[in-house]
Order: C-alpha cells, then sequence, then structure tokens
C-alpha cells in the first residue's frame, strides 16, 4: 500500500467551477446502490479492509467516523438514472486533530462513468455547499499512488496539510 497523504482546502467555490446537474442529496434508499457502486468502483482494491468495506458506506452515513454532513454529500445520476458517483463528507472523527472542520470521507465513480468530470462536479457543489453551512476548511485522505484523485484535487486548490494545520 502507498502512503497517505492529507491534503486540505477552503471551502467555497473555486474560480472556473460550475454548478453540477443531476445533483441530489443521498437518501436513506441509494444505499444498496451507494454500497454496490462502492465495491465496483475499488474492484481491484478496497481502501477498506474486505470485512469492514460491505458496512462501510452505511457507517459513515450514521456518522462513526464523525457527524455525516448531510449538506454536502451527495449523489450523481448517470443518463440511465442509476447512480454514477457520490461524495460523503462528515465532520473529523472524534480525537483526530486538523485544523479542517470537514472531511471528504469517500468520493468515488462508477467504472462505467469515469473520465466524465461526474466527482469534479460533485467536488465543487461539495465546496459549495460547505461554504453555505458555515464550514470552513476540508480535508481529504489520499493514497499516494492515485494519480487520478491527487490530480483532481490539486487542480481544486487542495494542498498537502503540513504540522502546522495538524495541531
Amino acid at each position: 500500500m502507498n502512503p497517505l497523504i492529507i491534503l486540505t482546502a477552503p471551502t467555497g467555490a473555486p474560480e472556473g467551477s460550475r454548478p453540477g446537474t443531476s445533483i441530489r442529496p443521498i437518501h436513506a434508499d441509494d444505499l444498496p446502490s451507494l454500497s454496490r457502486m462502492y465495491r465496483e468502483a475499488y474492484e481491484e482494491g478496497l481502501p477498506q479492509p474486505a470485512d469492514r468495506s460491505a458496512g462501510w458506506i452505511e457507517a459513515l452515513l450514521a456518522g462513526t467516523q464523525g457527524r455525516h454532513v448531510p449538506e454536502a454529500s451527495a449523489v450523481k445520476a448517470g443518463p440511465d438514472g442509476a447512480l454514477a458517483a457520490a461524495i460523503i463528507v462528515t465532520e473529523p472523527a472524534p480525537g483526530s486533530e486538523g485544523d479542517w472542520d470537514s472531511v471528504i470521507a469517500e468520493l468515488f465513480t462508477h467504472p462505467d462513468h469515469r473520465r466524465q468530470g461526474l466527482a469534479e462536479e460533485l467536488l465543487g457543489h461539495c465546496l459549495q455547499a460547505l461554504q453555505a453551512v458555515g464550514r470552513r476548511r476540508v480535508a481529504v485522505t489520499v493514497d499516494s499512488g492515485n494519480s487520478a484523485a491527487l490530480a483532481l484535487y490539486l487542480s481544486r486548490d487542495f494542498r498537502r496539510a503540513t504540522v502546522d494545520d495538524v495541531d
């Protein structure tokens, strides 16, 4: 496994962002589809241990890793109406340290819908929604070998957390 990197960014709409279409809040009846899409998105290797991945999405939405922030969490459907991408945002887990008040716990796209800008739209929605509810800084942990994720976050003004950010 590659080392993990924490990236942070201020909330709000970055320059050049455009509002997304067909982005909606996550509903309770989305859980089976979200869990299936999560497993399919990480088919080559789930970031969670296999025994934990089955209930990972449900656990995030239930607040086990920090209170779920539903205003910034969302899904985007594909042309067929099926879920194509999702972002789940929480507060930092209890006892965690850092100069941020929100965490992107998951941002994933179904393999059939990659390279269409869906993750970028969801990220833009998330940053705007967080600012609208008074949150000022968001963090995300990324596998250093995930070049697509790193490129997305760095293109949206995320920067590597420093010692000052964590103290």
